[in-house]
């Protein structure tokens, strides 16, 4: 049984009466995603659903291109905001570390594979998704690589040319459970190093889904 058909088996379980969605169902999901995006004819479509398939399976990643972005992204929104600091950056971390693009690529990966995307239209599903996808993240953090090479060497050179009040930089971020919610947890380096954190969000409005359905699979 490929890909596809494990994820169509998926789905018609979850479509039965008292179906209901779980850990175990969405690292399913996730594992079987990167094996369509291998099979893809451009992969490269999916680097933010590969990233966060990779992070899903990894202790810690810190050889990750697309982890090195997020890391230059997230420094240059701190330092462009660090005095007086935007009251959305919480919303623009949360966007930098990038579910929106997860959801907006795993869409069109379902869809090209000729698979339901509700679980990625409606919100409910989506939070659904998230909070258990968090749930395999936590705790495994994104780091720079020990000796940045190549791509990754770059992107670090790019960090550190930008404009960074008390020379901050974004060593490490890690998703942590507070008080019951998925908060980011970034280390910051600089002049002085300090640890900041904030809940992190879908970072989606309500409009950016379908209208709920009269009704539909839950988690458990």
């Amino acid at each position: 049984m490929n890909a596809r058909s494990r994820i169509e088996e998926l789905f018609r379980r979850l479509e039965e009466p008292g179906g209901r969605m779980n850990r175990e169902d969405v690292s399913s999901i996730m594992v079987h995603s990167r094996l369509l995006i291998e099979s893809a004819d451009n992969p490269d479509d999916y680097r933010v659903a590969r990233f966060y398939v990779d992070w899903t399976v990894h202790t810690a990643l810190h050889r990750s291109i697309a982890g090195c972005e997020v890391l230059r992204d997230i420094t240059r929104a701190l330092a462009e905001n660090v005095n007086p600091t935007r009251p959305d950056i919480t919303r623009e971390v949360s966007r930098i570390i990038g579910l929106p693009r997860l959801r907006s690529e795993l869409m069109e990966l379902f869809r090209n594979n000729g698979l339901p995307q509700a679980l990625f239209a409606y919100q409910q599903n989506w939070a659904d998704f998230v909070a258990f996808l968090t749930w395999f993240l936590a705790e495994q953090p994104i780091k720079w690589p020990d000796k940045p090479r190549g791509r990754a060497s770059e992107i670090q050179a790019e960090m550190l040319a930008l404009d960074r009040p008390h020379n901050l930089s974004v060593e490490a971020l890690a998703l942590v459970d507070w008080g019951g919610v998925c908060h980011w947890q970034l280390q910051v380096a600089g002049d002085k190093e300090y640890t900041m954190m904030g809940p992190l969000e879908i970072a989606e409005d309500a409009d950016r889904f379908l209208p709920p359905p009269q009704s539909g699979t839950a988690a458990e």
